[in-house]
């Protein structure tokens, strides 16, 4: 398995692997627009050089060639700092992907991106609604600590 930046040559398989990472979370009740992830995808990835200082889409490959994980995330400072706080905006790995390393080789090559434009912190949480216990573990085997919940309210 390798971890790697995206390419515009990805987006067809980054929205497959989105569209199945999408049906088995809580997300699963929003619609799911095939053409906005595109554009988005698209623009991210091939923005200038300030705004690819600022997002990163990594995708994880297997030996075939096939994404079997991704990580979206972003750098930005609290509007009461300038320290530059690195967080995850979406993070996901097809279950049979999951015992193989592929969440933790995605975070470390978060971790690296987030280090190297100078982050204060990595913010990351769960929100999904999956596999809560799970993620705990692994984020605080990697040294994280918790700070918080997550809240929905449905309209």
């Amino acid at each position: 398995m390798i971890i790697r930046f995206a390419h515009v040559s990805d987006i067809p398989a980054c929205i497959e692997l989105g569209r199945q990472l999408h049906q088995m979370t809580r997300f699963s009740r929003y619609g799911f627009e095939p053409e906005r992830i595109a554009t988005s995808l698209h623009a991210l990835i091939t923005v200038g050089q300030e705004q690819k200082r600022s997002h990163c889409l990594l995708l994880a490959e297997n030996r075939g060639a096939q994404l079997t994980g991704c990580l979206l995330a972003c750098i930005e400072r609290h509007i009461f700092s300038d320290q530059p706080v690195a967080s995850v905006i979406t993070f996901g790995v097809l279950p049979q992907n999951r015992m193989g390393g592929t969440a933790l080789k995605l975070l470390e090559a978060f971790k690296r991106w987030a280090q190297n434009r100078g982050a204060f912190e990595i913010n990351a949480g769960v929100n999904s609604g999956l596999h809560i216990d799970k993620t705990d573990r692994l984020m605080k085997r990697l040294g994280f600590e918790a700070t918080g919940g997550n809240y929905t309210l449905r309209l």
